[in-house]
Order: C-alpha cells, then structure tokens, then sequence
C-alpha cells in the first residue's frame, strides 16, 4: 500500500533506536537494518519477522489486522496472509511466550507485552544473522504502550467521511425540497443541476486540491506518466456527464411542451445528448485503456503516448452526425415517425455501449492492486449496478415510445440511482488518486502483464 511504504521510509530514516522488552531488544539501526538480541546475543530471524515484529512494537497494545502485516512485509499481489501467520508462529517459538503476541479472530495480532524504548546513535548495527558485539545507547527516551507511535498502521481518512456526508446531503436535498413543496414536479430538474455542480466540484478538486505524484527512475517515470493520462481521460469523463446532464434539462423541457412532436430544437438537443453519452463511454474506454496495457511506449529512446484519444472522438462525432442526418432527412420528407426511430435506436445503442464501457472501467477497478481497506473493496461491485440501469438512458433521454406509460416518476428513481452510483464513483476514483494507488497499479500491473507472454511460453514448453 502507497501509505505504508511511504510511512516504512520514514521510520528508517530516524535515528538509531531499539525495544527492550524482557530479555529481548529489537535494534534498528539508521540505515534500516534490524536484528534481535537475546542477553547480547544476536537471534536468527528473517526479514519478514524482524519486520513484524518491529511492526507489532511500535504499535504496541493495539490489533493489527494480517493483511496490514503482509502489506509491511511484501507488496506482492500473489503473496498469502499464510505468510504472516508462520512469521507469527516463529517469532512466539523464538520468544517462548506465546502470550505475547495476542491473536483474535476478524482484529489480528497484538503485543501486549512492556516495552521500553531507547533512542540514539550505536556505533555499530548488527545485521540480522550477526554474531559481533554491539553498543547499546544509553537510554534518551522510554515510551510507554500509550505513548507516540511512530508507525501508524491505519488511519481513518477525513476525505472519505467528509465526502460520504456531503454527498449523502446532496442526495437527499431534492427529496427534502420536493416534500416541503408538496410537489414531485421539479425534483428531476434539481437532481440533474445538483449533479452537474457536483461534478464541477469534483473537477475542481481534480485541478486545484490534487497532488502530482513523484517519479524516481524510468519505471516511475512512465507509471506517473500514465497516471497522468488516466487523469486527462477521468475529467473529460466528468466534463461530458456535467455538459450531458445540463444539456438533457432543457431537452427535457422541450420533450414536455405541445409541439414536442417533429420540434427540431428538441431532436436537436436529444442528438447532442447522445453524443455526450457517446463521449462519456468513450472516455469511460480509454480509462481502461490505460489500466489495462502499456499507453506510453519506448520509440527511439524517447516516451511516446499511445492513446487513441482522437480517433474515438472521430468515430463518436462520426456516429452523431449520421444520427443527425438521418433525423434531418427522414423530418424532411415527412416521416416523423422514423426520425423517432432513429433517436430512440440510436439513445438504446448509446445506452448499452456505455454500460459495457463501464463495465470495462469498473472491472479494472475491482482488482486487488487497487484494493482498499474498510468498505472499499465492495465498492467496485456496487458500481456494477450502474451497469444494469445504463440501457435505460432513452428514458432519461425522453425518446421511450411508451414514455407515458412508465410508472410515474419511474425516471426520476433512475435518475436517482445514477446520481448515487456516480456520487460513489467520484469519491473512490479521488481517493484512489489521492492515495497513490493508481501509480503503484502502474507500476505493478505492468510487471505482471509484461512477463505473461514470457512465463505462458515457459508453461506451455514440453517439460516446463
């Protein structure tokens, strides 16, 4: 996890320090390298135990959950918590006092025991299988199990609850304006302006409140390099759904007046509105793109983007522009009825493709790369439901055939659950920026996709 490596960093380069506790001292030296001693005698551990164990003492009387223990020890998409568990039995068989380290079930591992802490420069730090003498510092500072903790395992971020209040606000304003009003008239109205200035918030906080992560080495390089491509692509996502949802309330005031039939500023604005959807689902594509394969590729020494940015904007420009001569001819030969056709054919095809290109989207972000902690794993599989109220956009569109005869407000609820379902998108795909998750999938993902070939070639060899 971003966080924890980050934090790992800045606890090795602190000063040299050591945890007594018992007859036991963890040593950590300035440079990172740890060993146990055992009454001045050096114990043979590994580097995932050392690593644990220091873990479990700086966070003192508190439960660590297994997956936050692994994480410390290996960044390994394919790596088991069976790992933690046999470093937990070894360092007990090591300690002879299995009380220790306090075990419960759904928390994780706890040292219970007293521990003093002493700071300041040795002389010399013993690597972890090291049998030479050591000095230790005379002691600085001694912190009890209440005291600092220099390495905190998990804190509760204020930009998920924060964003999960004010969101949930929003979303029930309408309702509480429509209930003080007496009427349902308007609520649709609100709900598409309210989520218009939600995503201009969103893009906003994008621009102004995010961070530029950094890049060390040509691998950072180009894993940053592509974040910054998904960047691009997820606000102009945000721009098209902010322009498609304004441009369907006027659609929708012109769909409910007399000359609704054949008006050519209605069809005019139902064509634009497919193309914005259109527009979104490509942009939903390209962020696939981006999560799935290379998009910035090597070519004579220099970093070129791969991104087939313009020409899917041809073909969605291309597909609106037939859509529109096709209703400008059929009106004009006085076949309305098919010009009604087209709209309603052409919003089901639009509504359908961007279920599947959200789908797509949705599918990368339902990896354990991207994981999160809490309830952000279900999060992926909640977005799936978006997939499934997707094909309704002719209704949204107001180019249904039987409009009149769906359940009254029927879209409005679709309305409803499309803005909820893009409310949770919004503050997951920040989040995933904010926390640099996106950059160590960048980075990581394409080790493993880089070597597929190879190692499938190694698999399928006779006797491999």
């Amino acid at each position: 996890m971003a966080t924890n490596q980050t934090e790992i960093l800045e606890t090795i380069s602190t000063p040299a320090c050591s945890y007594q506790f018992g007859r036991f001292s963890l040593q950590i030296g300035a440079d990172g390298n740890m060993s146990l001693r055992s009454d001045g005698h050096a114990v043979g551990l590994t580097t995932g135990e050392l690593t644990i164990l220091r873990v479990l003492l700086e966070n003192r009387g508190q439960f660590i959950k297994t997956r936050d223990l692994l994480e410390c020890v290996t960044q390994s998409p394919r790596a088991s918590e069976n790992i933690v568990h046999g470093a937990v039995r070894e360092l007990r068989r090591t300690l002879h006092d299995a009380e220790l380290i306090k075990t419960e079930r759904s928390r994780g591992y706890c040292f219970t025991g007293h521990v003093q802490v002493r700071t300041g420069e040795t002389s010399d730090v013993i690597g972890e299988n090291s049998d030479s003498g050591v000095k230790v510092p005379a002691a600085e500072a001694v912190s009890e199990p209440g005291g600092p903790q220099p390495f905190s395992i998990r804190s509760r971020d204020p930009f998920l609850i924060i964003a999960l209040l004010v969101s949930a606000a929003v979303l029930l304003l309408p309702f509480g304006l429509a209930f003080a009003a007496g009427s349902w008239k308007n609520v649709t109205k609100q709900i598409g302006f309210i989520q218009a200035l939600m995503i201009l918030v969103a893009i906003a906080y994008d621009f102004f409140l995010s961070n530029a992560p950094e890049a060390e080495g040509p691998e950072a390089r180009r894993a940053v390099a592509a974040v910054q491509q998904l960047r691009r692509c997820w606000r102009l996502l945000l721009a098209s759904w902010c322009c498609l949802y304004i441009t369907l309330l006027f659609s929708q005031e012109l769909a409910l007046s007399p000359a609704a039939a054949g008006n050519f500023a209605g069809q005019a604005l139902r064509v634009i509105t497919t193309f914005l959807n259109n527009s979104s689902a490509l942009m939903l594509v390209l962020c696939y793109l981006v999560l799935n394969r290379p998009t910035i590729v090597r070519v004579a020494g220099r970093d070129i983007e791969d991104l087939p940015l313009i020409k899917g904007l041809c073909i969605v420009g291309g597909f609106g522009l037939l859509e529109a001569i096709l209703v400008v001819g059929f009106e004009k030969f006085g076949h309305s009825d098919y010009a009604a056709i087209v709209l309603f054919g052409s919003d089901l095809l639009s509504g359908i493709i961007g279920g599947i290109a959200m789908a797509l989207f949705i599918s990368r972000l339902d990896s354990r790369l991207l994981g999160a902690t809490g309830l952000l794993p279900i999060v992926p599989i909640v977005l799936y439901f978006y997939v499934v109220i997707q094909p309704f956009y002719p209704l949204l569109n107001w180019t249904f055939p039987l409009g009149r005869e769906v359940p009254e407000h029927f879209d409005l609820w679709i309305m409803q659950l499309a803005f909820m379902f893009k409310g949770v998108m919004y503050i997951y795909v920040t989040q995933l920026f904010k926390s640099g998750r996106f950059q160590f999938y960048m980075i990581c993902a394409r080790r493993v996709y880089g070597n597929v070939n190879t190692e499938w070639r190694a698999f399928t060899r006779p006797g491999g």
